[in-house]
């Protein structure tokens, strides 16, 4: 993800311009407010954290995290026929959870079980769903209709599973510590960007193309579209 922030910082201009989104309207007020609520509340949080916990336990608590998700690429996998997927899920978060002490070590990716992430979203593309328009979410930011549909689902899933009692400090302890992660980039963006708006939302669809065949082909067919133009 830093690595495509970066990418499309350098080339947000000619992206901005390619990019669909008959949204934009909406999305730009929602980003606003994002952008309101991330100066306000969320990096003061963040600079709290990584002011007092140090790099190697903030590690811990980031493997911690990861490792409370790999059932959630588990499923995920199941979902979009990976069983390969599901399995090599399956394997981290039970050696993370025994042998890495819950997870702070990622003892798995020591026995050649290198982390690889799934989500609700990519089992749906697997499906052959179209993304629908470019979507921001109020403090969740950049996504599509297609992966907010299925990111909300999941989400109503797990609460029903776990309990709101459990999901919602969970769900938003695990954001915040992924936002820690991220902070120093999307303050780059912030600052260098002359539109913002436009680096993110580059980001996001690159990213998706990249793991979505789905939105790969999408992708292909507007800009041989463009070059005919």
């Amino acid at each position: 993800m830093r690595r495509l922030l970066l990418a499309a910082l350098l080339l947000a201009p000619g992206l901005a311009q390619a990019a669909p989104d008959p949204l934009e309207g909406v999305n730009r007020r929602i980003h606003g407010f994002n952008r309101v609520v991330q100066s306000w509340l969320l990096d003061p949080v963040v600079t709290a954290y990584v002011t007092h916990a140090p790099p190697p336990l903030r590690q811990g608590i980031a493997n911690a995290f990861a490792n409370l998700r790999e059932p959630i690429t588990a499923i995920s996998g199941l979902a979009a026929g990976d069983f390969e997927l599901a399995w090599h899920a399956t394997a981290r978060f039970g050696i993370n959870s025994s042998l890495g002490l819950g997870g702070v070590r990622d003892s798995a990716a020591e026995w050649g079980f290198a982390r690889r992430v799934a989500l609700p979203a990519d089992a749906v593309c697997a499906w052959g769903i179209p993304s629908g328009p470019y979507l921001v979410l109020p403090i969740l930011g950049p996504s599509t209709l297609r992966d907010a549909g299925a990111m909300l689902a999941s989400s109503a899933g797990l609460a029903q599973a776990l309990g709101p009692h459990l999901f919602l400090p969970w769900r938003g302890s695990d954001l915040m510590v992924e936002y820690s992660q991220l902070s120093g980039e999307l303050s780059r963006v912030e600052a260098q960007a002359l539109d913002p708006y436009a680096v993110y939302r580059s980001a996001y669809l690159q990213r998706r193309a990249a793991r979505c065949a789905v939105d790969r082909l999408a992708q292909e067919a507007e800009d041989q579209l463009a070059e005919a133009d």
